[in-house]
């Protein structure tokens, strides 16, 4: 048997993996996955501001790389898959800062400084297609007179280190733009100031990288509300095996959100919006702390109601084989063995998110309670509730107390129909997407100032002392939230 090498023709394969499937935002996720793995504390994007001058750069102030180092890390398959990496590396197959950046344009060239020194080495499609059915693999060095007439050097130059990459000819975004690239680009940078505050939110929050597009910085999501202590249930660690035998820990953290209506201005734009709270529900996948995958539960059927429970799965970057991690990190499935696992721990979360969402009040209504809440929640059998209104409530009893026997009764049929038709369905949609209108206007004060004063009255009428009423009455669910209606019942009252 004879061992001979058939080395691959550059332009075929390089033209196979310029069509691989990466988007914009994966492309540039890529290539920032270096510069995190390179250790720097800034990225900045940088993109044209007039259609003079087309390209992208995407600069960093890591360690930077010698003109050897810089020579290797062209390669395409520079590092092995099954390498024992740190795990601050992001990197996959030694593929991705080739393989994506080619997949937006034809001409890619990396700037890096170290120890003082600039060197420069591109990969230009043209330039390989041109070899006819040689398909030799040129990388072009460039020289210091060349690597100063780049876009951004000054950028770069500026730096005591760093890398940056710079993409130009985008023949791709040429044909789907008609032509428009510079509007093409500017549509795309809006994309990346959506999106990558929430792929490297931990990165940004934890470890204070700042990632800058044309200058203006962008502020980390945050899915879970991290800060707030209602919202974890607390971290399972769960060991996994990798296919080499080797035992590595899963951290696995449930989240429940609270209701968009108790969530500060602050909080909602963390979060992404109240308007994507379904869309962003299910796992989210880290490998790194890199967030890869969200936005689903792996098969198990979506709920309306489960659109508050969020997973933070963390998975080691040793372990891409057994998730199944694509080339572009964009794409990962549950294991098997940690699917069955997860079903029992969010078929939980779901069921608690699902009680909360169905019902955010109180548990069922303490004997002591009786007078400040409006609706009583009966337990009726295991599991299951009913709604009443409650009678003992003090404004409630106040107004049925002034009432004749058969008055009281048409009254009591009046609640019964209340309490028999009350629009479930509807009121937990239009609450779940914040539609629910509480006004808050000049005339809902003169209301509930009416009917506190009324209250208050019959039971002074009755023989209670002012204060003891007004305290009373003001306690009542109804009333108790408003501080203005205390002001003015204090006034009328001379408390």
């Amino acid at each position: 048997m004879k061992r001979k090498t058939n080395p691959p023709k550059a332009k075929y394969l390089m033209g196979s993996m310029r069509h691989m499937g990466y988007s914009f935002v994966d492309a540039i996720s890529d290539v920032m996955d270096n510069s995190i793995s390179a250790g720097c504390t800034t990225i900045k994007l940088l993109f044209p501001v007039t259609p003079d001058n087309i390209y992208v750069g995407i600069l960093d102030n890591g360690c930077g790389m010698t003109q050897q180092e810089l020579f290797h890390a062209m390669c395409y398959g520079s590092q092995a898959n099954e390498k024992e990496r740190s795990e601050n590396d992001l990197g996959r197959y030694g593929l991705g800062m080739k393989s994506a950046s080619l997949s937006q344009c034809r001409k890619m060239t990396v700037i890096s400084k170290k120890e003082g020194k600039i060197s420069a080495y591109r990969w230009d499609y043209d330039e390989i297609t041109s070899q006819g059915q040689r398909g030799d693999w040129f990388v072009l060095e460039l020289e210091p007179d060349e690597i100063s007439q780049l876009y951004c050097y000054n950028e770069i130059a500026g730096l005591e280190h760093g890398t940056l990459v710079l993409w130009e000819v985008f023949d791709g975004m040429m044909k789907s733009s008609g032509g428009r690239i510079y509007e093409a680009l500017t549509h795309n940078r809006d994309i990346l100031l959506d999106r990558l505050p929430l792929i490297y939110h931990r990165f940004m929050s934890e470890n204070g990288l700042r990632i800058f597009v044309n200058y203006e910085e962008l502020k980390p999501l945050d899915p879970f509300l991290v800060n707030r202590s209602d919202c974890s249930w607390g971290t399972i660690k769960q060991p996994l095996v990798d296919s080499t035998g080797k035992e590595h820990m899963i951290e696995i953290t449930p989240y429940k959100l609270p209701f968009v209506t108790e969530m500060s201005e602050v909080e909602r734009h963390l979060i992404g919006g109240d308007d994507k709270m379904s869309k962003m529900q299910g796992y989210y996948i880290y490998r790194g702390r890199r967030l890869i995958r969200y936005g689903t539960w792996f098969g198990t059927p979506r709920h309306e109601v489960s659109k508050y429970a969020r997973v933070k799965v963390d998975i080691p970057n040793c372990m891409d084989d057994i998730w199944k991690v694509d080339v572009m990190k964009r794409s990962a499935e549950i294991p098997t063995e940690l699917a069955k696992l997860l079903e029992k721990t969010i078929g939980k979360l779901i069921a608690k998110s699902t009680r909360q969402t169905k019902f955010r009040g109180r548990a069922v209504t303490a004997p002591n309670e009786k007078e400040k809440f409006v609706w009583d929640r009966i337990e009726s059998r295991e599991g299951y509730y009913s709604y009443k209104i409650n009678r003992n409530n003090t404004f409630i009893k106040t107004v049925i107390d002034q009432l004749d026997d058969s008055q009281k009764t048409a009254v009591e049929m009046m609640l019964q129909q209340i309490e028999s038709n009350i629009p479930i369905h509807q009121m937990h949609l239009d609450h779940d997407e914040n539609h629910i209108d509480r006004p808050e206007d000049l005339d809902a004060l003169n209301d509930l100032f009416e009917q506190a004063a009324m209250a208050i009255d019959w039971k002074i009428f009755k023989g209670q002392t002012i204060n003891a009423a007004v305290q009373e009455v003001l306690a009542c669910e109804q009333f108790k939230d408003s501080k203005e209606l205390k002001k003015k019942i204090h006034k009328k009252y001379a408390i």
